[in-house]
């Protein structure tokens, strides 16, 4: 029995097993006409399974180029709307069959098996609705350790190449530091060389007067010995002077 034959008299009973994955055709869930209600039912279904189908096309956009928070939300609102639909829904079949136990047994006998298709096809529907309920939050938490380890990835390499910037920055440094101490180096063997260089004059003078000592002391000596006899004639000329002076006084 389809829904199109909700609450017609006269249909056969049978017994259609659907598949928790697959959709429920919608010739099945044409709105019924009957009094007893269940057209309703048969309607509500068939907005249920539709905005489960909506549910599960934003299910696989997860992990896409469209993924991100628009989608989220788009998520939540739809859940939100099965959620209060699927209440609504158990809600009709809960009052469905608390009619059927006030009514005679032929009545009810016609009606349940309506009633046990229509609560069949519910739950299938609802099963589909928390299966794709599993599988994106399974999606998510995929997504979420992807961008995680993406996140870590990135972080890594963003610290090697810090650490290579430290690295070369110190290389560097250190270059730098190499080239001053070369420098230093070279300044202060060239001071040693020209310290030594001092030295070795120093040397020269010393060894230049050492070696002309002896006739420097020549030379005084012999200025010594002219003085003395620069002297020694200048006193024999003041005498021979004086004796002159006193042979003219006597001649005169």
């Amino acid at each position: 029995m389809s829904f199109q034959d909700v609450g017609k008299p006269g249909t056969k009973r049978t017994s259609t097993k659907l598949n928790t994955a697959a959709p429920i055709p919608e010739k099945s869930l044409a709105s019924g006409s009957g009094s007893d209600g269940f057209g309703q039912i048969s309607d509500g279904i068939l907005q249920y399974q539709r905005n489960v189908g909506i549910l599960q096309k934003i299910m696989n956009q997860v992990g896409t180029k469209t993924d991100g928070p628009v989608l989220e939300t788009q998520y939540k609102v739809q859940v939100d709307v099965l959620q209060q639909l699927g209440g609504k829904l158990e809600g009709q079949l809960r009052s469905q069959e608390n009619r059927l136990q006030s009514i005679g047994r032929t009545d009810a006998a016609k009606l349940r098996a309506t009633h046990i298709k229509l609560t069949r096809d519910f739950k299938t529907v609802e099963v589909t609705f928390k299966n794709i309920q599993s599988e994106y939050r399974r999606r998510r938490a995929r997504v979420t350790e992807q961008q995680s380890q993406a996140e870590q990835r990135n972080k890594a390499i963003e610290e090697a190449d810090e650490a290579q910037i430290q690295l070369e920055l110190q290389m560097q440094q250190d270059r730098m530091n190499e080239e001053i101490m070369r420098e230093r180096e070279e300044e202060i063997r060239n001071i040693n060389r020209g310290m030594h260089t001092v030295n070795e004059i120093y040397k020269d003078l010393a060894h230049i007067v050492g070696s002309q000592q002896e006739q420097v002391d020549q030379v005084e000596t012999q200025m010594e010995e002219t003085k003395t006899r620069t002297e020694d004639g200048l006193k024999h000329i003041q005498k021979a002077n004086e004796k002159a002076s006193a042979s003219q006084c006597t001649i005169s």
